[in-house]
């Protein structure tokens, strides 16, 4: 390879000025637009999802994430107010915190005013079927329950204006959904659970839960509450809920993470650097490798995809262990001991093992590109188009830059020819039945693995938070759902109709209606039809006879309650309901009108099954059903399956391509390390946890890239190569500082990558050997 030619001095500083323009875009783009990702909606298939459905999704999400909850707890009622006050006003200055409203819901006195205007045409879900079968001896019969249940408070005022006393039992239907718990106090309403008294406080933060200065505000201002709330009212407690404290949780571990993993992991790769090399110039040019690399990945998906999700920044970090084999290979040629060998010398040396190497990979990373999700692109991408950033790097730059750099130290080079003598000498029928031994153990563990696809791979959840949580829970006698159901109309009218045949389809799926505008405000139609019912249930033959012998109603009563029916008062409307206080507490319920569209949604109790849910959605027009936490899952399972499949494609186009070149037996050598590796590791994680997950899937390619590379750079160096060694023993520790350290994580996805390399990474260590030494000449 030429080394002063004009066209590599071009290319040199090319790759300088197009790195540095690169870093300039990345910079003015991060100022005018959000770059990073984390929205996991944004991997879906474009045709998987529709805009407005996820429009909706993030905006309740962002509700749900900007909110804070402080119970404010006592052993009496009065104190328990008393110190929801003291919370306030702690609070109230803190600028990362507004108070959204102190605990507040309507009186029951007024919300039986607002609904008698309209009574007419509102019927409970009993009287309502009763009436459509028209079973005119079961309806009287509950009526004649509802005169004789003592709850009922009966006056003459109510007798003569709801004879059927259906309003009493349509509210009792409709604002059932309101917590057992609940009690009020001058108005004011409150909750008792296990002897104390809990006034809920709400609070919407300013900025995201996942900023580090709302983070740190609100967690300082939660203390600071706490702190005067004992020096005031010792009797009393605080309790939180929110996304903010679990995000700041997860800040927390990060950093300790960050500053033990992360630290040991930096101070190990310094450590052995320097202790080969004698030099910190090595380190310094790894450094520079990586992050041309990922200046170049990241510049690709942000003209490509337009952001760069973090999880492809996860997945991107192969650049690390990929790249590191290239700077560690020329700089272990660079650095030899027995002969002195300039720069480009050392260029020339390497220059088919690295490129190969480079090729594999690359084509490992098609499969993920042609896959039909732009998560799946967008991490083949950063990571293909990173490591060719590197491989030039590398190639243009290194002979340059190493320039003075000393021999290999005696000691790691003294070690690494043992090691080497040792496999040399090594016989082969131990190698095989310690091959077999292994991998029977491993058979086993892969025999029951299962995949693990839940969503909560993801978090890092502490335990005395979710118990916090759990304790608002149940004093609210509320949990926390993430299924519901998105309803859409042109028109208010539509829309409480599509509502109410959700509703019942519902009820007769799960047995349970949800939480609805339905059982508050029935639609306008259906008002007039339960007028309807009832004109023609009281002027039937019989009927007015039966409800005077049975609850002694008068016949004029019921002649005036009918003739009120027929004079066709006006029916309650959806702007009516909102406009009055007594929709305050179900008005999330109702999502507003956008482009000529009106939407709801109808929340669950409880999670149900889903299949029947998406079943009734699809049966019901203008109905989608939401999961958000299955939908994330079921994410992570699609890809999990898809990743397997491209991983295996991978391998294969992999060994097609080193066929070619190195024959059947060079081929099996070579391929020998990164099969074997990947499957011991699943080996170890189904005897370990017995589950795998789309991480584990994840780090595989990534251990295949690496274990290729180690076997090509000892098939190109042939059998006598301690440098090569050397090469692939540095890249290997420092691809387990970096990464296997990650099982140490308490997050479960990032321990599960960390495992998978680690294992996979100390197998092709072991194993690599064989490209060189155990089967001789090549293709």
């Amino acid at each position: 390879m030429p080394s002063d030619t004009f066209s590599f001095v071009v290319a040199r500083w090319g790759l300088l000025l197009v790195t540095l323009a690169s870093l300039g875009a990345i910079f003015l783009r991060a100022q005018s637009d959000d770059i990073l990702s984390i929205d996991l909606v944004h991997l879906l298939p474009s045709s998987d999802r529709s805009p407005d459905i996820v429009l909706v999704v993030k905006e309740r999400r962002e509700q749900f994430e900007r909110r804070l909850l402080i119970l404010a707890g006592a052993e009496e009622a009065e104190q328990a107010f008393a110190a929801a006050k003291v919370v306030v006003q702690t609070l109230e200055g803190v600028p990362q915190l507004s108070v959204r409203s102190l605990s507040s819901a309507p009186a029951g006195r007024d919300i039986y005013s607002f609904y008698a205007q309209h009574r007419h045409g509102l019927l409970d879900v009993d009287m309502a079927r009763l009436l459509r079968r028209g079973d005119a001896v079961e309806i009287s019969t509950l009526v004649a329950r509802r005169y004789a249940d003592p709850s009922t408070l009966l006056n003459s005022a109510l007798i003569k204006s709801d004879p059927l006393l259906l309003l009493p039992a349509f509210l009792d239907h409709g604002f059932s959904t309101s917590s057992e718990n609940m009690r009020f106090k001058d108005g004011s309403p409150f909750f008792e659970e296990g002897g104390w008294a809990y006034v809920p406080v709400s609070f919407d933060l300013a900025g995201s839960p996942f900023s580090i200065d709302v983070q740190r505000g609100v967690t300082a201002a939660l203390a600071d509450a706490i702190r005067v709330l004992r020096e005031k009212m010792p009797e009393a407690v605080i309790l939180s809920a929110g996304v903010v404290r679990h995000a700041a949780n997860g800040t927390q571990t990060a950093e300790a993470e960050i500053s033990t993993v992360g630290l040991g992991s930096l101070v190990g790769v310094v450590l052995l650097v320097l202790f080969v090399f004698r030099s910190s110039l090595p380190l310094g040019a790894s450094i520079l490798s990586i992050g041309v690399g990922g200046i170049a990945g990241f510049t690709a998906c942000l003209f490509v995809f337009g952001n760069v999700h973090l999880l492809t920044l996860v997945f991107g970090g192969s650049l690390v262990g990929i790249s590191v084999d290239y700077v560690f290979h020329y700089f272990c040629e660079r650095a030899r001991r027995d002969e002195e060998v300039s720069g480009e010398e050392a260029r020339a040396r390497v220059f088919a093992g690295i490129t190969l190497g480079l090729v594999t990979t690359l084509i490992g990373f098609i499969g993920m590109w042609i896959a039909p999700f732009p998560g799946l692109r967008q991490m083949a991408l950063f990571s293909g188009v990173g490591l060719v950033g590197s491989y030039l790097m590398v190639c243009l730059w290194f002979p340059v830059l190493s320039q003075g750099l000393r021999p290999i130290a005696s000691g790691p080079a003294d070690a690494v020819q043992r090691y080497l003598i040792f496999w040399q000498k090594l016989p082969r029928s131990a190698v095989a039945v310690t091959a077999a031994g292994v991998g029977l153990l491993a058979l086993v563990g892969v025999a029951v693995l299962e995949p693990q696809d839940d969503v909560r791979l993801f978090q890092s959840l502490d335990g005395e938070l979710l118990a916090e949580q759990q304790q608002i829970e149940t004093a609210l006698d509320e949990r926390t759902v993430s299924q519901f159901f998105l309803v859409e109309g042109r028109s208010s009218e539509e829309l409480l109709q599509r509502v109410e045949m959700l509703s019942a389809g519902l009820t007769e799926a799960a047995g349970e209606e949800g939480m609805t505008l339905s059982s508050l405000l029935p639609s306008i139609a259906r008002q007039q039809e339960n007028r309807a019912l009832l004109v023609s249930y009281l002027e039937a033959d019989g009927t007015i006879e039966v409800l005077q012998s049975l609850v002694g109603l008068q016949p004029k009563v019921l002649d005036d309650y009918v003739n009120s029916l027929k004079a066709a008062p006006a029916s309650l409307g959806l702007q009516e309901w909102l406009a009055d206080p007594v929709s305050s507490p179900y008005r999330q319920l109702y999502l507003g009108e956008r482009e000529g569209a009106h939407r709801a949604v109808v929340t669950l109790a409880r999670v149900l099954d889903r299949e029947a849910l998406e079943r009734l959605a699809s049966e019901n027009p203008g109905v989608a059903f939401i999961d958000t936490a299955g939908t994330y899952s079921r994410l992570f399972s699609l890809y999990r399956e898809q990743v397997s499949i491209l991983a295996l494609f991978s391998y294969v186009l992999v060994t097609a391509l080193l066929l070619w070149r190195y024959g059947v037996t060079g081929t099996l050598a070579i391929m020998a390390a990164p099969i074997f590796a990947a499957f011991v590791s699943f080996g170890v994680l189904g005897l370990v946890w017995g589950t795998y997950s789309l991480f584990n899937v994840m780090a595989l390619i990534l251990v295949l890239g690496i274990s290729v590379d180690y076997g090509i750079f000892f098939r190109e160096a042939g059998p006598d190569s301690a440098t090569t060694l050397m090469a692939v023993v540095l890249s290997a520790l420092t691809t387990i500082l970096a990464f296997g350290l990650l099982a140490f994580s308490s997050t479960a996805a990032i321990q599960a990558f960390g495992v998978t390399i680690f294992v996979g990474i100390v197998v092709s260590l072991l194993v690599s050997p064989i490209a060189g030494v155990s089967l001789r000449g090549r293709g």
